[in-house]
């Protein structure tokens, strides 16, 4: 599976040139301490601070592109996930930072998929958000620890199907027929073979699907795609 969240490492003219960064963070308290954290490391450099993407737009057609942006996503105006994509578009070399309250899997995702180079929670320590920063514009995406747990969690489902997973054409109907909600002995009668032989099938299906119900059957066939 290629790697979804890489993004291009950037040439700076002079590498030891701090990573200048716009935030958009709506909050003023913690606007504030993300400034005074990236202020107390030589390698950060806070160039602006805006409370809305809007604000941010009229920045970037002005000043100087930053290095990267650190995004929140519940923002007044525009939403954070519909700026992503049209960042993308004007600063396409800078990196996009998400840093939310956000957690569930459908934002992560949007953001992801719209093109953020990382997505962290506010509720980290510091340090891990500042290490982001770096690591966002070095091309590593960072994901805070359940973020990243999700995501990969996720992506484990997509996982290739191993030979042994490969069920015979038999063994795809006895499975369609108990999808249906059929009892064995309804299988077998519409399949027109015995039960013993029923459950014959079913053994083997469990085995090649390494699961132990009918019900984890059918979810692990509809996944790989046999059914």
């Amino acid at each position: 599976m290629n790697a979804p969240f890489q993004t291009p490492i950037p040439s700076p003219e002079d590498p030891n040139e701090p990573i200048k960064a716009c935030i958009v963070e709506d909050h003023i308290d913690f606007r504030t301490i993300l400034c005074d954290a990236m202020k107390s490391t030589d390698r950060l450099h806070c160039q602006a601070a805006f409370s809305n993407v809007e604000d941010l737009f009229d920045h970037l057609k002005e000043a100087e592109h930053p290095d990267l942006i650190i995004l929140d996503l519940g923002l007044p105006g525009m939403d954070g996930i519909d700026a992503i994509s049209h960042l993308r578009r004007l600063a396409p070399e800078t990196q996009i930072l998400v840093l939310t309250v956000f957690d569930n899997k459908t934002r992560v995702f949007q953001a992801l998929g719209a093109g953020a180079s990382g997505y962290l929670i506010k509720s980290d320590d510091l340090h891990v958000t500042v290490q982001g920063i770096e690591d966002a514009y070095n091309g590593i995406c960072p994901l805070s620890k359940e973020i990243a747990q999700m995501v990969f969690a996720t992506f484990s489902k997509f996982k290739p199907v191993s030979p042994e997973a490969e069920l015979s054409a038999r063994e795809i109907d006895v499975l369609e027929q108990l999808s249906k909600g059929k009892s064995r002995q309804e299988a077998a009668d519409s399949l027109f073979i015995s039960k013993h032989t029923i459950n014959t099938h079913i053994r083997t299906i469990y085995r090649k699907l390494q699961v132990h119900n009918v019900s984890g059957a059918v979810s692990r066939a509809a996944e790989i795609g046999i059914l």
